[in-house]
């Protein structure tokens, strides 16, 4: 039975990691020592692999994107929060949606020229580029980019050692904020981690809204609001064969007491892109807090939608556990199935996916690795 306490245990359990480096876009000129020096520590790909506009030399492949990084200057609070310039390949796609007549014939972006950009992680790959090495999960939101593509795996997995492998998949844990429109949709918070551990890459992602009570109709003394539209704000896919769509939320006075109540409608597809299930899940505050579990029988993915009254505010955490097996190829069968509506058939029994093990997995994931800081500490 799903713990109505965890969102309190994962917020406390969600980490904000250090930046890396230090921001600057000034131009700076070098002196012989330290001129050796970059040239040294600088390693590049082959001029035809690339998309970046800043000069780079030697020959490791070609380069990837941080999973936040979709563009010249963009990034998540932890590897960009200032939106300086920072390492971008154009040619790495941030998603799998198929370009437009009008892109198509734009052609390739407009990439500003800079010749500092902001320190990051540089992700090397000696795979061939193509749609199975480079096309990304898809995200939980329309608005939140995380792009994690076959090679960030593969990247994680030949590290030359365990204590690699975990600073490189550390380097992967992306966390920001969404702005919400000021009227109709607030802001979304978001964390994701991934983790490798026992051989295989595990992903923890949360998102949480905060809701707070506006203008009531003072005959009724309630504020009925419908979120159905546009559906896009308020629809969340924890992999491609789960979808939550939010209908409408609710706050009630009564004798100067504040209750709420929320809706949303939840459809699972099956692996040829059919809707096998759906269900409308209806919560009120009078009842307690809401803690329900939607596992993927499709894939091996973990979902809780976890819905409080905190004070006056409604408080919503969508929580998604992952297992994207052990990255040994792009056609690994648990990958494809997170990856693909339609890929090769993997399906989890019910009494599996509701005995909530790729959750347990994660965490598990998530304790080992605390453990390790505080030992390394």
């Amino acid at each position: 039975m799903p713990d109505s306490r965890f969102p309190l245990k994962e917020e406390k359990c969600a980490r904000i990691p250090e930046e890396f480096g230090r921001s600057s876009t000034k131009k700076r000129e070098f002196g012989i020592i330290s001129r050796y020096f970059l040239e040294k520590e600088m390693p590049t790909p082959c001029p035809d692999c690339l998309g970046f506009p800043f000069k780079v030399e030697g020959s490791m492949g070609w380069a990837g994107n941080l999973p936040c990084v979709y563009g010249p200057s963009e990034g998540c609070s932890r590897h960009n929060p200032e939106g300086l310039p920072i390492a971008w390949n154009k040619r790495i796609p941030s998603n799998k949606k198929t370009l437009g007549i009008i892109k198509r014939f734009r052609g390739p972006p407009e990439v500003p020229e800079y010749d500092e950009v902001h320190r990051s992680t540089r992700i090397w790959s000696s795979l061939h580029l193509d749609h199975a090495t480079a096309d990304p999960l898809d995200p939980i939101h329309a608005s939140i980019r995380y792009a994690l593509a076959y090679y960030h795996l593969d990247w994680v997995r030949t590290a030359g050692s365990p204590d690699l492998q975990k600073a490189r998949v550390n380097s992967l844990a992306c966390h920001g904020t969404v702005l919400g429109d000021g009227k109709h949709r607030p802001d979304f918070e978001f964390w994701a981690n991934p983790y490798w551990h026992k051989g295989s890459f595990l992903v923890q992602q949360v998102v949480r809204f905060t809701i707070h009570p506006k203008k009531r109709n003072p005959l009724f003394n309630k504020e009925t609001v419908w979120v159905n539209y546009p559906r896009d704000d308020w629809t969340f896919w924890p992999c491609p064969h789960i979808r939550h769509c939010f209908e409408k939320y609710q706050f009630r006075e009564t004798l100067g007491l504040l209750k709420a109540k929320m809706t949303y409608d939840t459809k699972k597809l099956n692996g040829l892109g059919e809707c096998s299930t759906r269900s409308h899940i209806k919560w009120e505050s009078t009842n307690g807090p809401l803690c329900y579990s939607t596992n993927c029988q499709e894939c091996c993915t973990d979902n809780w939608m976890q819905i409080n009254m905190i004070e006056d505010k409604i408080v919503v955490h969508v929580c998604v556990w992952k297992d994207l097996g052990k990255a040994l190829n792009a056609y690994d069968k648990k990958w494809i199935a997170a990856l693909r509506l339609e890929g090769p058939r993997m399906k989890r029994s019910q009494e599996e996916a509701n005995s909530n093990t790729i959750r347990a997995a994660v965490l598990a994931a998530v304790k080992a690795s605390k453990s390790t800081r505080r030992t390394s500490a």
